[in-house]
């Protein structure tokens, strides 16, 4: 059987999901896989190349709005699912927050900002709003992870789901009203 990066990354997931990040090395991962560390170098140069590649296994959710969805549900809909990916694996959040982005090639980046594009924001607003949500997400989960899945006594009568609920919806109805105040203020043709 040959190693295909995919192998590797799916295999370095499980063995997080097992054993927590603190346990992936190359060499571990090696016995995993029943490699030598070093066949691993033939697809990643090192740990963190592997981290960034499983970091980006966590961003799920649909690409782009369906044909009934605004640009709000489709950015709500992916912090969702983002979220839920990364709950999913053990230490999923400090995987994403130490994973380095990787959008370029294919045109993944301008499928993502797409939407927020199409609805007005400029580029530049696009990708903050992307940011915006994405560490709203990331902070989250580091929070919800690293506290065991328990709620400090101070929010202990908050469900954690509602309030990131709350939480991406006041974000997306500021996103909205900045939309707005654009569009008001832009010169009438």
């Amino acid at each position: 059987m040959r190693l295909t990066r995919k192998m590797v990354v799916a295999k370095a997931r499980d063995l997080v999901k097992q054993d927590g990040l603190d346990a992936l090395t190359t060499r571990r991962l090696g016995e995993w896989l029943g490699v030598k560390g070093p066949a691993l170098y033939r697809h990643f140069a090192n740990k963190q190349e592997i981290i960034d590649a499983l970091g980006r296994t966590f961003f799920v959710g649909p690409a782009e709005p369906s044909a009934d969805d605004t640009w709000q549900d489709w950015l709500e809909q992916r912090a969702h699912s983002t979220r839920r990916e990364i709950l999913s694996c053990r230490d999923g959040a400090r995987i994403v927050a130490m994973a380095r982005p990787n959008l370029a090639g294919g045109g993944h980046l301008d499928r993502l900002l797409e939407p927020l594009t199409k609805a007005g924001f400029d580029a530049t607003e696009a990708l903050l709003a992307s940011h915006i949500i994405g560490r709203l997400v990331i902070g989250w989960t580091l929070s919800e992870q690293e506290h065991g899945g328990q709620i400090p006594p101070a929010s202990a009568n908050i469900d954690p789901e509602a309030g990131f609920a709350f939480a991406v919806k006041c974000v997306i109805a500021g996103l909205e009203m900045r939309l707005i105040a654009k569009k008001m203020s832009a010169p009438r043709t």
